[in-house]
């Protein structure tokens, strides 16, 4: 049975306290797609139930005395707890950061599975009264945050609908649903999805099981998390990023799935068992404008992006469960990074110290053959704080299809290096390279190979670094269009039966930054 959903205050998240309407999953994915769900949700939990230690809890929640840089207050997600930031907390203490200036708004009283939780709006009242004692501390006057899964939530209905925009200098989400979550839906759907569920696979089948559970655990949070409510709607209407006239909040956004791929493959090694194709299995299968990101008609749920955020700088990190974000050391470092840039470029002067900052041009998708190959591309540009600049080249999503013959020409999803043996591998080449400053630039001959054997990674092309105030433009040297930008190719290597699909796009626009 579905609990009912108390008022939230000060901010409602069901206005009116009406039903929310939804749309009723189709049965046609809701059998291929919602057992991967309810495997895949077995989100933070014996991390998540322990307490933040007493001696954090004193220098974060006791009488605040002036700091030096700007407090960063952290916020977790649904039925989780502060301690899941253990980690990131350690490590901005490395970085200079220190005690008294990192701040945990644990309101895991407020979210425990299988309780009347209250709604979105209530937990963010409470960090609207936490900001406000925190936040005289500040030398500024400002906070940041950073918030994973419906932390973002939270922190966003602060910003957008309790004046937060006012007092938030920079905001970093990890792995939110800011347009819903597909598991949400299902939850919402409550006995009557999952009784669809055991209807296709069998009322004995585990999955089954772990379908009745989330149903049964879809609290007055896990409403307001499904695509199209009212809470969201209200969040998303106008302005997504809402900023003050002189630029601020900065919003950066991270998400491990990148768009299309697909959520559920096949590994012909395991028979016909499915697999979850998604890095994050818990927040996917909504789109950017929060409608469900199916592949055609259905069955099978693409994983969407629903993480993104218009005007917002959306980040793709490497292949990271829905947990991964929070002590993944690329993650923790690029979120850091993140608090340091400012609206006019220069580094705030309000970190432990100067950081790097990085501009990129748009994921660009390059496929091959129907999409029977695919791979998403990104040249960057890092500025260090000696005004170095270094190209950087990032991949996600590397995989390919096929059609073994005892599928009956069922199209099979691989993620590299997954496959019909253990040799594949994602190949990113960069062909003759070349960064400009002015009248400077420095060339790369082409035929540079990095392999991975992961499903994402970058490369910084270190001997091609400039230094020095300017404006500089990544280029390839050889090729004269489009816009003369880098080219790059990727090529999934053979595996057992000799199969090479190569994919080439030549026309990954280059990113150009101004150092002054």
């Amino acid at each position: 049975m579905l609990r009912r959903k108390r008022k939230s205050a000060p901010v409602q998240a069901n206005p009116g306290n009406t039903a929310p309407k939804r749309r009723r999953p189709s049965p046609a994915w809701t059998a291929t797609a919602i057992g991967v769900l309810c495997l895949s949700t077995a989100m933070t939990t014996s991390a998540d139930a322990l307490p933040v230690s007493a001696a954090q809890g004193q220098a974060r929640t006791g009488a605040y005395a002036k700091v030096s840089h700007r407090p960063v207050i952290f916020v977790h997600g649904w039925h989780s707890g502060g301690a899941v930031w253990n980690g990131m907390l350690g490590y901005a203490e490395t970085q200079g950061y220190r005690s008294s200036e990192l701040h945990v708004y644990d309101y895991s009283g407020k979210t425990k599975p299988g309780e009347h939780n209250p709604g979105i709006g209530e937990i963010a009242g409470g960090l609207s009264r936490r900001v406000d004692e925190i936040a005289r501390t500040s030398p500024d006057g400002k906070v940041d945050i950073v918030a994973h899964s419906m932390g973002g939530l939270v922190a966003r209905a602060y910003i957008k609908m309790l004046g937060g925009v006012d007092k938030v200098q920079h905001f970093v989400s990890m792995g939110s649903p800011h347009h819903g979550t597909i598991v949400a839906d299902v939850g919402v759907g409550g006995s009557d999805a999952v009784n669809k569920i055991g209807f296709f696979l069998g009322e004995n089948n585990v999955l089954v099981g772990h379908a009745r559970e989330l149903a049964k655990n879809c609290d007055a949070q896990c409403w307001d998390m499904a695509s199209g409510s009212p809470f969201l709607k209200s969040l998303n209407s106008g302005t997504e990023a809402p900023r003050r006239a002189d630029g601020y909040p900065r919003y950066t956004t991270f998400r491990s799935n990148v768009d299309d791929e697909p959520a559920v493959h096949k590994n012909t090694r395991d028979g016909l068992a499915p697999k979850v194709g998604l890095c994050d299995g818990v927040v996917f299968g909504i789109t950017e404008q929060g409608s469900w990101a199916l592949e055609g008609n259905g069955p099978n749920v693409r994983g969407g992006k629903t993480s993104a955020l218009k005007g917002a700088d959306n980040i793709v990190t490497t292949c990271l469960p829905h947990d991964g974000f929070l002590n993944d050391p690329w993650t923790q470092e690029k979120a850091l990074d993140a608090l340091a840039e400012t609206a006019d470029g220069e580094t705030d002067k309000y970190v432990p110290r100067a950081r790097n900052t990085t501009t990129c041009n748009a994921l660009t998708r390059t496929h091959l053959g129907g999409d029977y190959v695919q791979a998403w591309l990104q040249s960057c540009l890092q500025v260090s704080p000696a005004k170095e600049v270094t190209p950087v080249l990032r991949i996600r999503g590397c995989g390919h299809y096929r059609r073994p013959g005892i599928f009956f020409g069922q199209r099979v999803w691989y993620y590299a290096p997954e496959g019909w043996g253990d040799n594949v591998q994602c190949v990113m080449t960069r062909h003759d390279l070349l960064l400009k400053r002015e009248t400077r630039s420095r060339r790369e001959p082409g035929g540079h190979e990095a392999t991975f054997t992961t499903r994402a990674g970058e490369v910084k092309v270190g001997n091609l670094s400039l230094q020095g105030s300017g404006t500089y433009r990544l280029y390839s040297s050889t090729l004269s269009s489009p816009h003369g930008s880098p080219r790059i190719s990727v090529n999934v290597r053979p595996w057992n039966d000799d199969d090479n699909y190569t994919t080439l796009n030549p026309s990954v626009e280059g990113p150009s930054v101004t150092v002054r």
